[in-house]
């Protein structure tokens, strides 16, 4: 009987992989990587990733006396999330019937896919920082003004771009879509289908995540308070400096409602080419990551860097400039990326075999590390399994990452 339910637990367990690697779509499409075990552990489950360098140009013919680009290495900490599991118990009466063994094992499998997507789509939506704010609901001019703000920044060109449509709103894109008389067979899929093609230069992904970014409170005449500007080192002490983010200091008798997630522009500053530094000529999004000192202090992302080869600002933020607030109602919203600015980094867990629970392990298609881990009980009379997985959703470089949020007042 003991190597019976073993077998058909093995079977539970292929089928549970299987089921995972169908129910992945937003992490299916991020940059994945495997860190090695032993590391992890004794670095604490924390290690950096490497961020782009940067160049500035000189010009002329007798460089002699140029001052050299400093070579900055930034990085980037990506932590391991708390373990999440799927815990389930069968009795020797369920036992009996197979049924109940491969639904659960499915089960687990797309609940626990569903939370990395969940994870990995909140990361974005709350470190996104190419802002495109619709009064009404979204239409494919919408993607279309994505792909400008990211092109007139230098991002995505030479990479590919990914978009992430809600629900919602992708039925109102293929509304959209599907009132155009011109677009023979794509309005046609639109219209009976729902369906949308690649948008604006995306690849476009219908997610049934909605991940809501919340309407800010009363906001009005907050200001910034002193001259303010971010400069790019390697390190803080002893610890890799993270430069996606920095302190925002603000002055202004509401700033006590100013909470995690709001999207603000700074009068005045501007987003520049990341390569060239020209100035856009668009006004550069800030996201509030936490709060503190009453709302005085903001920890925002990206960091204002007004100069130097990672200058991504066409000014400091100015004493008094005005903050304006973008996010005006609650909705969900739609995220894009260029590849390689959201990863996914998986661990595993080294769950013994042999001393008391038995232990069966298995890799996604999706590089996923997955443990299935069940003991039987014989004064109880259940088998308890257990399904766990290990990772870390990481915005590696908020200025490559954007959302869509339609349906603004």
């Amino acid at each position: 009987m003991a190597n019976q339910l073993t077998k058909e637990l093995e079977i539970m367990f292929e089928e549970y992989v299987e089921g995972y690697d169908s129910a992945c779509i937003i992490s299916n499409e991020a940059e994945k990587s495997f860190p090695d075990p032993q590391s992890m552990q004794r670095a604490g489950d924390t290690f950096y990733k490497p961020m782009d360098y940067m160049a500035t140009v000189t010009t002329g013919l007798d460089i002699s006396g140029a001052t050299p680009t400093d070579l900055v290495q930034r990085q980037v900490p990506t932590v391991y999330r708390s373990p999440d599991n799927v815990l389930f118990s069968l009795d020797a009466k369920e036992l009996r019937d197979p049924v109940h063994k491969t639904r659960m094992g499915k089960a687990a499998a797309t609940r626990l896919a569903a939370e990395i997507d969940k994870n990995l789509y909140a990361a974005a939506a709350a470190r996104a920082s190419i802002f495109v704010k619709k009064v009404g609901a979204i239409a494919w001019d919408d993607a279309a003004t994505a792909e400008a703000l990211m092109l007139s920044r230098g991002i995505g060109t030479g990479s590919e771009r990914k978009m992430f449509l809600n629900p919602f709103d992708h039925k109102d894109v293929a509304k959209d879509l599907g009132n155009r008389a011109y677009m023979g067979d794509i309005n046609k899929s639109a219209y009976e289908r729902s369906k949308v093609p690649d948008i604006a230069g995306f690849s476009t992904f219908r997610t049934d995540n909605v991940a809501n970014i919340t309407v800010t409170g009363t906001v009005s005449g907050t200001t910034v308070s002193g001259n303010q500007s971010h400069t790019v080192t390697a390190m803080t002490g002893d610890v890799p400096t993270d430069n996606r983010q920095m302190v925002l200091n603000v002055a202004g008798a509401n700033i006590a409602n100013i909470k995690a997630g709001d999207a603000f522009n700074i009068t005045g500053v501007n987003a520049v080419h990341n390569i060239d530094k020209s100035d856009t000529g668009q006004l550069m999004t800030f996201r509030v990551l936490s709060v503190a000192g009453g709302g005085a202090n903001l920890t925002i992302t990206p960091s204002l860097v007004s100069s130097g080869p990672y200058q991504n600002v066409s000014a400091q933020a100015a004493n008094t400039a005005p903050l304006v607030f973008l996010n005006t109602a609650t909705k969900p919203a739609n995220i894009f990326w260029a590849q390689g600015a959201v990863t996914l980094d998986y661990g595993r867990l080294a769950f013994p075999s042999g001393q008391g629970a038995e232990v069966m392990t298995a890799t996604t298609k999706q590089g996923v590390p997955l443990i299935m881990s069940y003991n039987f009980n014989h004064l109880t009379g259940k088998v308890t399994c257990r399904y766990t997985t290990l990772y870390a959703a990481t915005v590696l470089n908020p200025e490559m990452v954007g959302t869509i949020l339609a349906n603004q007042v």
